[in-house]
């Protein structure tokens, strides 16, 4: 991950859309019609593109955002994989709903797995000496890094609501662990907003300076 913003499809925003407002998980029928809705879309844009002229000196569209309940945010790619993992333990415990309990689990090791990793990188600037060899966590990480957090906290209620709905009464307990996992998310937003205003009150007292 080096900590950039990345595109959000409609794939993507849909999915987020339906996992908020109780429609996480789609029937077979579902599937289906969007799979050859998919297709349908993907051929009449490659016809589209291969009879454009001077296709290649089209400028890239701009970024898009995520957009959950009227809040809009600026994504990275590891936050979006992570949601598209949990969707799918989510999906996984409502078609074989013996694996329900297992599928809890996954989701919150998952989660908590990506907020520790980012802590790490991000607050304890492991990113510079990782694969992403970042120069330094500057201001916009900080930013990009509290919009993904911002988003899996948003999201959080409602997978918990769709886990709830695959298992029985009597382990419904299970789910105190993604309550957990909510606290932990919010202590490292309030964190990373902290360093945020931080660097930011550094660079105005910085210019400040006569």
């Amino acid at each position: 991950e080096r900590w950039v913003q990345c595109d959000v499809s409609a794939e993507r925003q849909a999915s987020l859309t339906r996992l908020c407002s109780g429609r996480a998980i789609l029937s077979k029928s579902q599937i289906e019609i969007n799979y050859a809705r998919n297709n349908t879309t993907e051929t009449k844009q490659n016809d589209s593109e291969n009879n454009t002229p001077n296709n290649n000196n089209k400028s890239r569209p701009p970024m898009n955002i995520a957009e959950i309940e009227g809040i809009k945010y600026r994504m990275v790619w590891s936050c979006l994989l992570l949601v598209e993992m949990v969707s799918m333990n989510i999906s996984c415990a409502a078609h074989f709903q013996t694996l329900a309990t297992t599928a809890v689990s996954k989701a919150t090791e998952l989660l908590r797995i990506f907020n520790s990793r980012t802590s790490q990188l991000v607050l304890g600037a492991g990113a510079i000496h990782s694969s992403a060899k970042l120069k330094s966590i500057n201001a916009k990480h900080l930013a990009l890094v509290t919009q993904s957090l911002g988003l899996v906290i948003r999201i959080l209620p409602h997978v918990r609501a769709a886990l709830m709905a695959q298992l029985p009464p009597k382990q419904h307990t299970l789910l105190t662990e993604l309550d957990k996992v909510k606290k932990d998310f919010g202590e490292h937003n309030e964190m990373v907003l902290s360093k945020f205003v931080s660097i930011i009150g550094g660079i105005v007292e910085h210019g400040l300076v006569p």
